[in-house]
Parts: C-alpha cells; structure tokens; sequence
C-alpha cells in the first residue's frame, strides 16, 4: 500500500558575511538530513565574495542565488521566497541547525486534513551557548539569545506570529501580501520584529487564518560568547523596545495596533510577574540576580519603545 506522496518544499537560508562560514555549513548539513522531500536555496545578502565561495563549494548540489531586494534579511527571505516554485517555503537562519525530523515536523500541520485555515507555522528554538549559560539569565528573556518560551502543549497550537529563524509559509498567501516589508527588519545591528509584521499581515487575509507554533519542530540556536553578558542583555532589550515601537506605528487603527502588541501586554501582565515572583521565591543570590534583571530588560524594553515612538512621531 503507497502512502500520499509528500508535499516538496523550499527551504530558503538568508546569509549575509564570511565570519559565519562554519556555521552556515553546519546549517545547510542539517537540512540536507532531512528526510522531507525539499530543495535547498541560500540567498546571499550583497555580499559577492561570499556568494562566489558558496557557488565554488556546493556546485549543483544546492541553489545560491544573491539578493535581488534591498539589503537585509527581509530582501534576502524575498528573494528566497517570491522566487520559489514549492506551494511551501520554509526559512531558516545562518545561525542554527535543525534535528532530525524538524521539517516533517513543520511541513505536517500544514498538510494535514482541513490546514486550509493554516497559513504558516514556526518550530520550537533551543539555544546553544558558547560559554556557561550566565547565572543571573532569566529564562523568560530567552527572545534576547533567540530562543523561544517553553510549549504549552506539545502538539501544534495557535499564536499570533512566529519567528522567522524557523517559519514555514503558504507560498501564494505570502506572495499575496508582498512577502516581507521592504522598509522593515534587520540590517547589520538594526533588529526590527519583521516576522512579527508578516504574520500579522497574513492572518489578514481571510477570516479565521491562523499561525501555528509546532513544539516537536527543534532547531538549535548559537549564541556566541560575546552574547552572554550583560551589555548584550540590555542592549537587545533597548533594540526590541525600539522596534516593537516600529511595529506599533505601523498599524493603522487602534484595535490593530492592539492585537500587534497583544503578547506582549501578556508577557507583561503575566508572564514577567509570575517569573520574577518564583525567582524571589528561591531565597538566594541567583534567584535575586534573576528578578533583577527581569526589571531592567523591562525598564531598558520599555524605555526603548517610548523613545522609539516618540522618534516616530
């Protein structure tokens, strides 16, 4: 008896410098592990002596195609995902490495008897530290390194967006909302939510569309040494106030503005307080380093949105 022929995707890596060479290697090995069928293109971001060194390794055996857009990781997704022919597109950083049956993962809950409503999806993302995880790290700032919050199911469930270091999309929705803001996203150091806007838009286009988080699809995020301190820490908090900022002037009425920064108005009537209460809670050094820092990412986070809007202004 033959089962349903699996459904191939596009599994698109944005890259942008040579000091991440290894790490892109390690990348495309772990998606060429898959055991989903799927075609493999790297978009290289304004960079033409990388994109020479990665056509001259790979020869025919994956796609390298250059940025057709404006710089950034938004032009590179673009390029990747305006130009494929898969009905899904699945995008994936530089920076991670996925375990096996992450794709299949990803690739079943849009598959699936009635996903009509499903018009993306993200996985589950763990970092992988360089150094000892810090001691004073909070694990409700897991954004900061890249890492998701811990599943609330371990079967897939909707959210409002998912991120794109590991996001799988409809095809036809995504070129119907223009793919990725041109005006939006990361650019060197600049770190705006773009995958957040996406989302958002999608889950416009008809009633009921929805985003889906998969707990069982595991990608594996590096943070370098340099990420683990406490400079970092602030600094990461500073950019995402300033760039939920963006998000927020973006949105044309207040009930969309709303439902664009829903999560985290939870995370910070919720999330935050529970978190800051279990680490006092724990009576010692750690746990008080711990709040401590949860009270700083907020004022920093929060700082950072009221200048931003007001610089919007």
């Amino acid at each position: 008896m033959t089962g349903i022929p699996a459904i191939p995707v596009t599994v698109g890596i944005a890259c942008y410098s040579e000091a991440r060479w290894n790490l892109l290697i390690e990348t495309i090995a772990s998606v060429q592990a898959q055991d989903h069928p799927h075609r493999i293109v790297v978009a290289v971001d304004h960079n033409p002596a990388l994109y020479q060194r990665l056509t001259q390794h790979y020869g025919d055996e994956i796609a390298v195609v250059e940025n057709q857009h404006q710089r950034g990781a938004s032009g590179s997704r673009n390029t990747i995902g305006l130009a494929a022919t898969t009905p899904l597109v699945v995008f994936l950083d530089d920076d991670t490495y996925a375990d096996p049956g992450w794709l299949s993962a990803l690739v079943a809950p849009l598959t699936a008897p009635g996903a009509e409503r499903v018009v993306g999806a993200g996985g589950r993302i763990l970092p992988v530290w360089h150094q000892a995880e810090p001691r004073w790290f909070p694990r409700e700032f897991g954004w900061v390194i890249g890492a998701t919050r811990p599943a609330t199911s371990p079967e897939p469930y909707p959210v409002r967006n998912v991120w794109a270091a590991s996001m799988i999309v409809r095809r036809e929705v995504f070129v119907a909302v223009g793919g990725f803001r041109a005006d939006f996203g990361k650019v060197g150091d600049l770190s705006e939510p773009e995958d957040t806007e996406l989302c958002l838009r999608m889950a416009r286009t008809a009633p009921g569309a929805l985003w889906l988080h998969v707990p069982s699809a595991v990608i594996r995020h590096h943070v370098p040494a340099d990420r683990s301190g406490v400079a970092f820490f602030l600094r990461r908090c500073w950019l995402e106030g300033r760039g939920k900022a963006g998000l927020a002037t973006l949105t044309r009425s207040r009930s969309d503005r709303a439902e664009a920064l829903s999560e985290e108005s939870n995370y910070l009537r919720r999330v935050l307080p529970q978190g800051i209460r279990a680490y006092l809670r724990q009576g010692d050094a750690v746990g008080l380093a711990k709040a401590g820092m949860v009270l700083a990412g907020v004022a920093t986070t929060g700082l950072g949105f009221a200048l931003g809007l007001v610089r919007s202004r």
